[in-house]
């Protein structure tokens, strides 16, 4: 006889919520497997007993042998398949030449429990988790709607969570804490962010979801997308250190980001154009690579203010700097110190099939260097000249400051074979 596996999903209630598919299930199975709080659910269960334990593959492992000629229950929270063991145990099977019969029976999300609760409709209402996740990135995901649903853990607990809003300075956010929903000690409870992030809140149970409902209309606090140059702060000079806003718009649309992008930006300065390819790449990570002390204190309040906490500061100079971080899918620099061809032959390397390159050249040397880097590499970039002027007041007329003409290079990498 051939086994097979159902996966079962509990609510906190035990089995009060269960169907009878679900009943039924267990009560067919040989084998029940859970966590302890799950398997105390069922006292009267006869069988074998296959307690959760980590890693998990070894837990995987012993459920697909087990059923290989008996029928295993396999308990777990909610719905299986909403953040749960459920896909765990389809991706493990399928790698198996011959894997066992494999049934989903759901119960309610937490994320359907939490949205009846508050009345809130749960196509209208997003879903972030930092459940084993890190906090970095969290806030850039939420300028994307207006209410969320949010799971948490232990170490990412909700006054973590709270003090880490508060920090970029997301103050406009309603919680409502909901704890064990579905049992007996169900509870929820309506906090402000400095409420909860200074503890004033009686403890908070294990099994809980934030619901996060905004209350200010502002997104990246109040700076969305392309902005103009007065939006950042900028050291000395007064107009130092910032690709100037024609140009940081060309840039930034030539590297093509998407929201889950990868991006370099080298030579940061204020980071304006990390800080602009961050509020595009929400679900990515952006890393600004500067090596001048002076610009760092600049560049994190330029971060902090415009609310991009998946753009990550990288303290050192390029390509030194660049070993440890991800392979990019766009890179752009603004300045290379000298380094101009070792930088370029990195960024090629590391670069993903697809990905994007944009380097700006402001000096003849500079532009001649990058196109010479360019023929030597067998590449064919786009190379594009800006000059903007601006208007100022003269008396009772307008004249126009022209800025410095910029050169941009544009690569697109290629996969192998194209």
């Amino acid at each position: 006889m051939k086994g097979r596996i159902r996966v079962i999903g509990v609510g906190d209630d035990g089995c009060l919520s269960l169907t009878s598919r679900a009943i039924n299930a267990v009560a067919e199975a040989e084998i029940l497997a859970g966590a302890s709080r799950h398997l105390a659910f069922f006292p009267q269960f006869q069988g074998e007993r296959l307690k959760l334990t980590t890693p998990i593959e070894g837990y995987l492992q012993a459920i697909a042998e087990s059923a290989r000629q008996r029928d295993v229950c396999v308990l777990a929270s909610g719905d299986p398949m909403f953040f749960g063991i459920g896909s765990r145990i389809k991706t493990f099977l399928d790698g198996l030449e011959h894997p066992p019969e494999l049934e989903i029976i759901p119960s309610l999300s937490a994320m359907q429990l939490a949205c009846a609760r508050l009345g809130w409709a749960s196509q209208e209402t997003g879903l972030l988790s930092v459940h084993g996740r890190p906090l970095a990135g969290l806030v850039a995901r939420l300028q994307q709607g207006g209410r969320f649903v949010l799971l948490t853990d232990a170490e990412h607990n909700p006054r973590r969570v709270a003090s880490h809003l508060l920090e970029f300075g997301e103050t406009h956010w309603r919680v409502h804490l909901c704890e064990a929903l579905g049992g007996v000690n169900e509870r929820v409870r309506t906090f402000g962010l400095e409420e909860l992030a200074q503890g004033q809140a009686e403890p908070v149970q294990p099994l809980n979801l934030m619901m996060l409902e905004r209350t200010d209309a502002l997104r990246w606090g109040g700076y969305p997308g392309h902005c103009p140059d007065d939006a950042y702060a900028k050291r000395t000079p007064d107009r130092g250190l910032i690709t100037k806003a024609p140009v940081r718009a060309v840039a930034v649309a030539n590297l093509r980001v998407q929201p889950d992008s990868v991006v370099w930006d080298l030579g940061a300065g204020s980071g304006s154009i990390g800080i602009e390819a961050a509020k595009q790449a929400w679900q990515g990570q952006v890393y600004a690579v500067e090596c001048n002390p002076q610009c760092y204190s600049t560049l994190e309040a330029n971060r902090f203010a415009h609310r991009v906490d998946n753009l990550t500061l990288i303290k050192g100079r390029a390509p030194q700097a660049l070993q440890q971080l991800p392979d990019p899918d766009a890179v752009f620099c603004g300045g290379s110190r000298g380094e101009m061809a070792a930088i370029f032959e990195l960024a090629m390397a590391r670069l993903k099939p697809g990905g994007r390159l944009v380097f700006s050249a402001v000096t003849l040397e500079s532009l001649s260097e990058l196109h010479q880097l360019c023929r030597g590499a067998g590449v064919d970039a786009q190379v594009l000249m800006l000059s903007a002027a601006h208007g100022q007041s003269l008396a009772h007329y307008t004249r126009y400051q022209g800025d410095n003409p910029i050169h941009l290079f544009t690569i697109e990498k290629r996969a192998e074979g194209q």
